[in-house]
């Protein structure tokens, strides 16, 4: 019978011809030591994102594919699902994350029997349109929540398959993992982590997001303190 992987690594893409291979060269060379699976979901890439996956031959190596652009939060609820290692690991695919830093988190996860550890990006390598929102978003949160965090954006994560596979995603919940698995009472912590710019394709994210976002967070936050009444 076929072991369950330690580690399941969750990497949405789209329109990331340019990075798939150098992030799975990084990721092999950093991980090593570990069993894990690699999964990337394509949301619908019209470039050759889908082939360049399908070109690697290696059967850690699993591609799910979407027939139509669902979205990131979709793209992640299909990987985790999928997944069946003991700890899941989530990361973008345009290779600004930096595998070499899951080793000292999966260490953290583990070491202080946690459910969630998260990247703090504090070099980050994002135009001001990424980077604002998302310090609004985190400021938000410290002060209307008990959850202290510096970087809840961050897409570098690891958790437990447990704690992965309770977080709603649908819409444009990836943005609020780290609040909703603390809602349903996740144990969570920070690191530093490295943060490259971006060199290979382009940003999917623009100011009409912005305002999305800080409605979605005050809803969840509302539904969150009404629930507690």
């Amino acid at each position: 019978m076929k072991s369950h992987p330690h580690l399941s690594i969750v990497i949405p893409v789209f329109n990331e011809e340019g990075s798939i291979i150098p992030l799975f060269t990084s990721i092999v060379n950093a991980l090593h030591c570990y069993n894990y699976e690699l999964i990337f979901i394509d949301d619908c890439s019209t470039d050759s994102t889908a082939a360049v996956i399908k070109s690697i031959d290696d059967p850690r190596v699993n591609l799910i594919s979407f027939d139509c652009n669902k979205g990131q939060s979709s793209a992640l609820a299909a990987g985790i699902q999928f997944a069946t290692g003991t700890y899941i690991v989530t990361m973008d695919g345009d290779f600004q994350n930096d595998p070499s830093d899951v080793p000292k988190m999966i260490d953290l996860i583990s070491n202080e029997g946690l459910d969630m550890v998260i990247g703090i990006r504090h070099n980050r390598q994002d135009p001001i349109l990424k980077t604002l929102p998302s310090k609004i978003a985190n400021f938000i949160i410290r002060t209307t929540t008990q959850l202290q965090i510096t970087d809840s954006g961050c897409a570098l994560k690891v958790m437990t398959s447990k704690a992965a596979k309770r977080i709603p995603l649908y819409g444009e919940l990836h943005r609020f993992m780290v609040l909703n698995a603390h809602i349903n009472g996740a144990l969570i912590k920070e690191i530093p982590i490295i943060h490259h710019p971006r060199i290979h394709g382009i940003s999917k994210y623009g100011l009409g997001r912005t305002f999305k976002v800080i409605k979605d967070l005050s809803v969840i936050i509302i539904k969150h303190k009404m629930s507690k009444q």
